[in-house]
């Protein structure tokens, strides 16, 4: 989704832990202004917030952080018993022509980093996500080391309850 980093700072930002710029060339031709919505074409929110993960993605991997050695490290986004906020004020219509992502890291570990982020289109703050953490484990491992045999995770609709919440 990024087309290039234009900023990374490794002490930058308030807390002095990183701070990261990315920004994306707006196309009018992209396959989701085809689709979403009809007759009002905008830029699904999801690609933002997308955006913004990709943009610490790329922050965790300049920094070295996750697997060493000879394992197959993969990203999983972090639940750290905080609400992640994500606010909208504004789209990203087919007219713009550049998305920019402004990330600063809050906290960060060995094989994780927390950040906030905005995003802007054509120098208008449009979006911002506060608390977004990913993590980097060994493919086949969870966050705590436990083996996984699959992505898929079975949801029991007599276990969990909140499923009946998510029927079409």
């Amino acid at each position: 989704l990024l087309d290039r980093i234009t900023g990374y700072w490794p002490d930058g930002g308030q807390a002095g832990l990183g701070r990261v710029r990315a920004e994306i060339d707006v196309n009018p031709q992209d396959w989701f202004f085809k689709c979403h919505f009809m007759g009002d074409s905008v830029q699904p929110g999801s690609l933002g917030l997308e955006a913004m993960i990709q943009t610490l993605q790329f922050f965790m991997i300049e920094e070295g952080r996750g697997v060493r050695g000879e394992g197959r490290p993969r990203f999983e986004p972090i639940q750290i018993g905080e609400a992640m906020t994500w606010k909208y004020r504004g789209q990203v219509l087919p007219t713009a022509t550049r998305v920019t992502v402004d990330l600063e890291i809050i906290e960060k570990g060995d094989d994780y980093a927390v950040a906030n982020a905005s995003l802007w289109v054509d120098g208008l703050r449009i979006y911002e996500a506060s608390r977004l953490g990913m993590r980097i484990v060994e493919e086949g491992r969870g966050a705590r080391g436990e083996e996984r045999t699959s992505g898929d995770e079975l949801l029991d609709p007599a276990q969990e309850a909140w499923l009946g919440d998510h029927c079409p």
